[in-house]
Formats: C-alpha cells, structure tokens, sequence
C-alpha cells in the first residue's frame, strides 16, 4: 500500500481531434480552478500508468482512461496546494536511482536498447519518464509531509493486526510463524499508510468541494486511496 502516489499516442484508444487543416488540437479536457487540462495530459497519465503497470496500451479500457482522468485531477488539486513548483521535488539523483530501480523490474529494461524499444512502444523517451516520476514523487512527498504528522498508531492497533491478520495468513501458507517483535515496524508503517490514505480521501474530498472542477467527460470521483494519486502504486 505504498504506493503514494501517473503516458505517441495510441491511435485506437486515444484519437486526437483534427483540425480541417491536418492540425492536431491539443483540446481542454477539464479545468481545476480555472487552470486547464488538456486532451495530452490526459494522454501522457494514461500511457504513463499503463506503462507503471507494465500493461499494454491495447489493453487499456475507458474505464481506466476515466480513473487516470480523475487521479490527475487530484493532483492538480494537491499542485495547488504546494507552495510553488519545485516544492518538495526529488533531486536529479533520486530520480535516477528511480529510474535504475524501475528498469531493474522490467526484464525486457534491463539493457539500453531493450529499455529504449520499450519506452519507445508506449510513446515514450527517457526524459519522459524522468519528468513524470518527478511529478509522482512530488505530490507523494507533499502528502507525507502534511499528513503523517496526524497519524498516531497504537499498540493494540498493532497487536490486532498481527493477531487477525498476519497470523491467519502464515498458518494458511504454511510458513513457520515470525512473532510481533520481529513484525512490528512494517505492520506500524502499515497501519500508518492505511491512515495516511484515510486522511487524504478526506482531504481531497474537502478539496474537491472547495474547488472549481469542471470535466468533459463524466466522472464519480471515487476514493484515490488505493493508489493515492500516482500511477505506479509503489
């Protein structure tokens, strides 16, 4: 559940308006604050999820183009949040050992021509990728900044976890039993994310009231908690 915290385009799932003249039009799709989003950004979150999940774009549904729709509107609401455009942001350094991490994942990434064949098959270049994750890592700081200092978990939240949860599931496995002490300072991070994305439904719910969203496309607006408002989930 750490997820915290999104992208040529693909012609069947994301067609582009087309002026008279061969143009294409890069159209607002929706407007937080007044602020617009248009058609390719809408676009770069799609592809850029779909790329997170290793998922290909032809698999791509509506449905998941609606919820990438709704996640980068989320963003934009916490965007406007921040003090100014670089607050928070990882370093250039982070962002590579991201990046290295990330190909480390992906089998076909793990040479150079392998890693530039794929970006290139979700329409992608390096720097792409590096700008998107920067964004992610942005607004997932910014959540734990503001957020973590309200969660407090207590010991018998723990207790129980491992009492109702971590237990069943390693007698089921069949897998010899690690006690509390050992598990402990994973099930408090645990318990700690859970809270974390309690707080931040709340808070984009209030946000979201608060604001001026307007959006082309219908959308419900549903809880972001299960991958925050980041397209990898990581």
């Amino acid at each position: 559940m750490r997820r915290i915290r999104h992208i040529a385009i693909c012609i069947v799932l994301l067609a582009p308006l087309v002026a008279f003249a061969g143009e294409v039009i890069d159209g607002v799709i929706a407007t937080v604050n007044r602020k617009p989003v248009l058609q390719s950004d809408w676009d770069d979150a799609v592809r850029f999820e779909a790329f997170m999940q290793q998922k290909p774009l032809r698999s791509v549904t509506e449905a998941d183009r609606v919820s990438a729709l709704q996640r980068l509107i989320d963003r934009r609401l916490l965007e406007i949040q921040m003090s100014d455009a670089n607050h928070l942001a990882p370093s250039h350094e982070e962002l590579r050992a991201n990046i290295a991490q990330l190909r480390e994942q992906i089998p076909a990434a793990k040479d150079d021509q392998g890693w530039k064949t794929l970006l290139a098959s979700y329409g992608f270049t390096e720097r792409d990728i590096e700008a998107n994750l920067r964004g992610e890592k942005q607004v997932m700081n910014f959540i734990e900044v503001r957020l973590r200092p309200n969660v407090h978990v207590q010991p018998e939240e723990v207790e129980a976890y491992y009492r109702e949860q971590v237990i069943p599931d390693m007698e089921n496995a069949g897998i010899k039993i690690v006690t509390l002490q050992e598990l402990e300072p994973k099930i408090r991070e645990l318990l700690v994310q859970q809270h974390i994305d309690q707080l931040l439904d709340a808070w984009l719910h209030n946000l979201r009231q608060q604001s001026q969203v307007h959006s082309t496309v219908p959308l419900k607006m549903q809880s972001s908690s299960s991958g925050r408002v980041a397209a990898g989930g990581n």
